[in-house]
């Protein structure tokens, strides 16, 4: 079921900081941020960045992921993402229209633009993140969604409830797994199909792990502290 919401406040001083591991490996930090409100095309919208940078044992990462969404209706208005791994170099930002989207890519060094068609106020990854707390999770959800030429409705719901202890606290979180379309039409858990998935806390609706497959392997993030 689709639920509608009505009130989009963040705080934008916050700032999310997890410890990061790809695979067994600890490789530095991550982050989830908002950066403030900036105007795109005119809009106002909230600048919203989930960031990691790290190596271990000769695995180097670099995973840049910015989402601006409108700050009264949520939806994606432009997304950039820069990422570097073992075997894969690409960026590419996305501006976000009422049915489609135009990129601007580079991938391995090479320059490409493209469109694609996209359902009325897509969300991206990132932008599923932050609108989890907005939601009544008792339900399942089905939210517009586009990224990487792919577009649908991404489904979300609570795969499990479980006890969580995270900075002095213990309390009842959710395990989430937004479904996403995937490949003409399929479907696939991309937070992740491995297994990967979202941790929130019921208390604060923020997420406590992140596990996001990246080209190679995953990317698991356990928050370690808060800002403010």
């Amino acid at each position: 079921m689709m639920l509608l919401l009505f009130s989009y406040t963040l705080n934008l001083n916050e700032k999310l900081e997890y410890k990061a591991k790809y695979g067994p490996i600890n490789i530095g930090e991550m982050f989830l941020k908002v950066e403030g409100i900036e105007f795109v095309r005119g809009i106002p919208c909230y600048k919203l960045r989930l960031f990691a940078k790290g190596g271990a044992l000769g695995i180097n990462l670099y995973e840049d992921f910015i989402s601006w969404v409108d700050t009264q209706n949520f939806r994606t208005v432009k997304f950039y993402k820069r990422q570097i791994e073992p075997g894969w170099n690409y960026e590419v930002t996305i501006n976000y229209y009422e049915n489609y989207a135009e990129y601007d890519e580079i991938k391995d060094g090479k320059k490409d633009k493209k469109t694609f068609q996209i359902p009325k106020n897509a969300l991206d990854p990132v932008a599923l993140i932050y609108i989890v707390r907005f939601l009544d999770l008792k339900d399942t959800i089905l939210l517009p969604y586009h990224m990487d030429g792919f577009s649908g409705y991404a489904k979300i719901f609570i795969k499990r409830k479980e006890k969580c202890k995270w900075l002095g606290i213990e309390e009842d979180c959710y395990a989430i797994s937004p479904i996403l379309p995937m490949d003409e039409g399929k479907k696939k858990e991309v937070f992740g199909d491995r297994g990967g998935e979202i941790i929130i806390s019921s208390s604060r609706k923020i997420p406590i792990k992140i596990k996001v497959n990246l080209v190679v392997g995953s990317m698991i993030g356990y928050i370690v502290r808060i800002f403010p």
